[in-house]
């Protein structure tokens, strides 16, 4: 018997959050306007017939705990799973057994503006943007269409923690002084400092650990470890190839 849309919709969603992803959303793409708008256009990501564009994310170390049980011993552990979760999820919940995955793959998905259209982000001094409810602590996972008619998520705009923050210890935390609440993040000093301290900036943002917001959900020492020594090999690996 199939289910109907909403309730299909939920017993998919929970089963994802089993999985570590605490995050999910089903956008219309026709409501898309500016930047959003135009990167979709300019990527060619247009909606078939039927379909609906979900955006899954994780917060927390759900999902890392997940995996560490798992032991997949693959090189790239997040993307492998979050594709086999989005395939599972479609064949098993919404009734489509190709689901079209945009991401992860090439595709220059605008990720973050996806998240504050859903209502879970908003930007922050950071340079990455920030959940009301989990802070820093949550990552984009997978985009991708279905073709089920699945009810569009109701959002609002996620309002931002950063303005009600009286302490602000981000802007004190950069020892590189990247985090500026007005005025914009500095990237080129962020990166510098990066590289020129590999065993600290580089795989641990100091401004990042010190916010306030969603302390309770900050990620395990090992899952820090491991994404910031990605990002840093990735930092590297562009930076030697930049022309001098």
């Amino acid at each position: 018997m199939t289910l109907p849309d909403s309730n299909a919709l939920s017993a998919g969603r929970a089963w994802l959050e089993a999985l570590g992803f605490n995050l999910c959303a089903v956008l219309d793409v026709d409501t898309f306007t500016g930047e959003l708008r135009d990167a979709f256009k300019a990527a060619r990501v247009i909606p078939g017939p039927g379909e609906r564009l979900v955006v899954l994310g994780m917060a927390g170390s759900a999902m890392w705990t997940h995996l560490e049980e798992r032991s997949s011993g693959t090189d790239h552990p997040f993307d492998d799973f979050s594709r086999e979760a989005a395939l599972s999820v479609s064949q098993r919940f919404w009734g489509d057994r190709s689901p079209r995955i945009l991401y992860p793959g090439v595709l220059p998905i605008p990720l973050q503006q996806l998240g504050r259209v859903a209502g879970w982000a908003c930007p922050s001094p950071l340079g990455l943007d920030i959940s009301p409810l989990y802070g820093p602590w949550f990552a984009y996972r997978a985009v991708f269409f279905v073709k089920n008619p699945l009810p569009f998520t109701s959002v609002e705009t996620a309002q931002s923690p950063c303005r009600s923050c009286q302490t602000k210890p981000c802007l004190t935390a950069c020892p590189a002084g990247a985090v500026h609440f007005e005025g914009g993040f500095q990237l080129d000093a962020c990166l510098t400092q990066r590289l020129d301290d590999p065993s600290g900036c580089g795989v641990r943002c100091k401004s990042r650990l010190a916010c306030p917001v969603g302390a309770e959900h900050r990620y395990s020492d090992a899952q820090l470890d491991y994404h910031g020594q990605r990002s840093f090999d990735a930092l590297r690996r562009w930076s030697a190839a930049k022309p001098q």
